[in-house]
Parts: C-alpha cells; sequence; structure tokens
C-alpha cells in the first residue's frame, strides 16, 4: 500500500501544478508541503467516508483549517471519486465552486475558510457534537505551523483538553514558512511540541511525506480511543516535490512564469501544452 501511495503522490503533484496552470491562482507550495498528508487519510485507510454520500452522517470529519491549500485537498476528493476532474479545473474561474479556500459548495469539504485560526475551533463543534450524539465519528483537523500564531487556535486547543476530546485529531503541517517569512522570523513556536505537551495532548512529531509515519500516528481506534487528545506535528518542507521551490519563502501564492512551468513540468513529467 506505501508503494500504492507514493505513486499516487506524484500523480497528485502534477494535478497540483496543472490545475495551478489551468487557472493562474493557487496556493501550490502549500498545497505540496500538505498533499502526502491528505494523500495518506482517503487513500491511506484512515478516513471513514462515502464519496457517493459526501453527507453520510457517519463519515469522519476532515477540516483543512490552513484552507488556502485547496489544490491539495480538491484533487485528494476528485481523485476518491467526490468530485470530477472537470469540476477541479474550473478552479478560480468565474462561476466556479472551486474557490481558494474551501467552500460547503463543493462535495466532501466541511467547512468555509478564508481568515485562518477558524478550523480548529470548528472541529471543537464536530467532536463534541459527535459525544453528545454517541457516534463514533472521528474528526480530523489540519492547520498550518504560521496558523497557529492565532490566539483562536490555542483557544480551541484549550478547549480540546478541557472537554478531552479523543475523538479529535489535530495534525499541524510544519512547513516553517508562512505568507511573508520563515515562521520562526514571525513569531516563534518553539518548543513546539512541549506547548502541545503541556496544553494536555497526547504528542506525535513525524515526517509529513513519510507513508508509513502518518498512517501509524493518525490511525486511530475509534472503538478504543486514546486516553488524551492526540496532535500530529508533521514535519514538512514547503513546496516538496518541486525543487525550485522547496523550503523557498518567496513562493506562497506565487504562479510560476512560463520558464518555471516548463522546468517543474520536465522535472514532474507533466506533458508540455496544457
Amino acid at each position: 500500500m506505501l508503494d500504492d501511495l507514493e505513486e499516487k503522490a506524484v500523480d497528485l503533484r502534477k494535478r497540483i501544478i496543472t490545475v495551478c496552470k489551468i487557472s493562474g491562482a493557487g496556493h501550490i507550495t502549500s498545497s505540496l508541503s500538505a498533499v502526502d498528508i491528505m494523500n495518506a487519510l482517503y487513500n491511506g485507510g484512515i478516513l471513514r467516508f462515502d464519496s457517493k454520500q459526501p453527507d453520510w452522517s457517519e463519515r469522519d470529519r476532515f477540516i483543512l483549517s490552513k484552507g488556502h491549500a485547496t489544490l491539495a485537498l480538491y484533487n485528494v476528493l476528485c481523485d476518491v471519486g467526490f468530485v470530477t476532474q472537470e469540476e477541479v479545473n474550473t478552479f478560480c474561474r468565474k462561476g466556479s465552486v472551486f474557490g481558494g479556500h474551501t467552500t460547503t459548495s463543493v462535495a466532501g469539504c466541511e467547512c468555509y475558510s478564508g481568515s485562518l485560526g477558524h478550523g480548529l475551533s470548528f472541529g471543537v463543534g464536530a467532536a463534541l457534537c459527535a459525544r453528545m450524539r454517541k457516534a463514533d465519528y472521528l474528526t480530523y483537523v489540519l492547520t498550518g505551523d504560521g496558523e497557529c500564531q492565532e490566539g483562536s487556535v490555542w483557544e480551541a486547543a484549550m478547549s480540546i483538553a478541557h472537554y478531552n476530546l479523543t475523538n479529535l485529531i489535530w495534525i499541524i503541517d510544519k512547513n516553517n514558512i508562512q505568507l511573508c517569512d520563515r515562521v520562526e522570523n514571525v513569531m516563534r513556536l518553539e518548543p513546539f511540541d512541549e506547548k502541545l505537551k503541556a496544553f494536555g495532548f497526547e504528542t506525535r512529531v513525524i515526517d509529513g511525506h513519510n507513508y508509513s509515519d502518518i498512517i501509524t500516528a493518525m490511525r486511530i481506534d475509534r472503538n478504543n480511543l486514546p486516553h488524551k487528545p492526540v496532535a500530529v506535528v508533521c514535519n514538512t518542507v514547503k513546496g516538496k516535490g518541486v525543487s525550485i521551490m522547496e523550503d523557498k519563502s518567496d513562493w506562497h501564492g506565487r504562479k510560476p512564469s512560463s520558464n518555471e512551468f516548463s522546468i517543474i513540468n520536465a522535472q514532474l513529467g507533466i506533458r508540455e501544452g496544457i
């Protein structure tokens, strides 16, 4: 299965680049750092879902709090059958519901996003709802590390610990770069894992591009929940898989030039002329 996920990841990266080229929009590097996480969740047997019934009440909830990484989410949702590639290719075009941030108009998207810092609180509500309904669905929330500078994130973290929401798994895409600079230069988070532990989480630090690590850390037995809420810190590389973008702080939300697209296409084996 791990080899299949690796192969799938190459295809998803090609799709991310291709949709960006078609639309002229999107946050490529934020999507590339998180796509392995989403691929593992949906294709690695972690999430319970039915793409033919997007609103199935017993589905696990995946909330993309770093909502600008929609190029990754939309293409993963397409891969597992929620939407079609033709629909995804309308990304950011006039009249399309496939915008630069998530919207519930897209099958498989649980919430709206825009301003960062709200997804974890949304996840708290979903997890509390499951507990009140005595339902066994799990809630997974993916935030960025720069996003964790928001006070609302830590308010939500306190709530998760206070209510011991062991049916919520908080995932942090720790790629170390945000909009305008490296995270440590804007507002340092370290020692991040120790802060999470102090807030009451069982903290798991992994390689966010290693499928064995991701699946081991995020697969939760819904019939035997952990004793404490789980936070998974995924060490990732912004722009992972595209060498001219990897770990560079000037690529956030930037579209490649024609020459850069040619370099990327050659590296990923994308057919020219799209």
